[in-house]
């Protein structure tokens, strides 16, 4: 009979195993029951580690909140459209991501004051032809009613203001840039953001493809930057965003964003790595994919953290479900981040802690 009740409690033991597994839950094994964080060591040296909120994610989710507050100390949100009518403001969103960052000793990355088209808030009907009617004179001045608004709202909760996105990019700055010609919008842009807060750095992003840091963009950006400071604008920080695919990768990407964090020094800018993710590749590309992916996220934070001039490494999404990558590049199973659709810990977060960990 005890044999019997061994034999049954041994079974239950294993059907509880694997139902857990099933769902997500960690193995007895797991390497995720250290107690090791990411923004233990960034913390140590006064380094930024960062992520994308995603709010409509999290509010399904109570773990979503509980690992980014655990593991990162800086966190974007998004600045587009919080003037959803000419000359009101819906702050509510940006008072719940302020509200979590104080609450988590956290700051906050600003992103897009001025983004494309589509980006923009509706009322200005940038999607006509002649991109809604509006003069010079009129666009300037919403600018700076929105920029000197957000950013004073924002306060001493945000680490950077992102006062263009993608500037170098063809459209993106579509009407924007159309109408006031686009180094004079940034440079204005930029001074209404100093003077609304004069404490918080100001950054221009940009993309540089997926296949490394394309050179002749890089220069491209930086020469934007010299014509912004020509006219009287402040650029603190170049944003070099990292959206990654591993099949596509120059075997020279490394000194790709190595040579980016040379040009940004020569101009006595800051760089933050503003979003990294990296498509695994499709099946049957490499043989062990997430090994190799997880060496991609260590050589970029690697080289980012040993740079003193590098001074945040964010990724763009927590969980490989939320990823942009499924939806908007139709990269239905790219798994691009540091958690998997359960939250575990994946190789690639692994990566990212050595670099930390390695330090200065």
């Amino acid at each position: 009979m005890i044999k019997m009740a061994k034999k049954i409690l041994t079974a239950f033991a294993a059907v509880v195993v694997v139902v857990g597994l099933a769902f997500g839950q960690k193995s007895p094994g797991s390497n995720d029951k250290d107690n090791e964080t990411l923004r233990q060591y960034a913390d140590k040296m006064d380094f930024g580690v960062g992520v994308l909120i995603q709010p409509r994610y999290w509010k399904r989710d109570p773990e979503h909140k509980v690992i980014l507050g655990r593991e990162f100390n800086r966190a974007a949100m998004m600045a587009m459209k919080i003037q959803d009518q000419r000359g009101h403001f819906d702050f509510d969103l940006m008072d719940e991501l302020m509200k979590f960052a104080k609450d988590h000793n956290m700051k906050l990355f600003g992103a897009g004051l001025i983004y494309r088209n589509n980006s923009s808030p509706e009322w200005l009907h940038f999607e006509r032809w002649d991109c809604g009617g509006w003069s010079a004179k009129e666009l300037d001045e919403i600018i700076k009613d929105d920029v000197e608004t957000i950013v004073r709202h924002g306060g001493d909760t945000m680490y950077t203001w992102e006062v263009a996105n993608e500037p170098v990019s063809p459209a993106h700055n579509g009407c924007w840039a159309r109408i006031l010609r686009q180094d004079r919008m940034i440079a204005n842009a930029s001074r209404y953001v100093y003077e609304a807060n004069p404490n918080v750095p100001i950054m221009l992003n940009e993309t540089f493809g997926q296949e490394g840091v394309d050179k002749a963009k890089a220069d491209a950006f930086f020469d934007l930057i010299k014509r912004v400071r020509a006219l009287g604008g402040r650029i603190d920080v170049a944003g070099c965003e990292m959206h990654l695919e591993a099949q596509r990768l120059r075997p020279t990407y490394v000194d790709e964003f190595k040579y980016f964090l040379d040009q940004a020094r020569k101009l006595g800018l800051q760089v933050q790595v503003t979003e990294m993710d990296v498509y695994q590749g499709p099946p049957g590309t490499f043989q062990d994919p997430y090994e190799n992916q997880k060496q991609i996220f260590y050589n970029i934070a690697h080289a980012c953290v040993k740079d003193s001039n590098c001074t945040t490494f964010a990724v763009w999404g927590l969980a490989d479900q939320f990823s942009w990558l499924r939806t908007a590049k139709d990269l239905t199973d790219a798994n691009p981040v540091l958690f998997d659709e359960h939250y575990n810990k994946k190789p690639a977060y692994y990566g990212v802690l050595q670099a930390l960990k390695e330090g200065r």
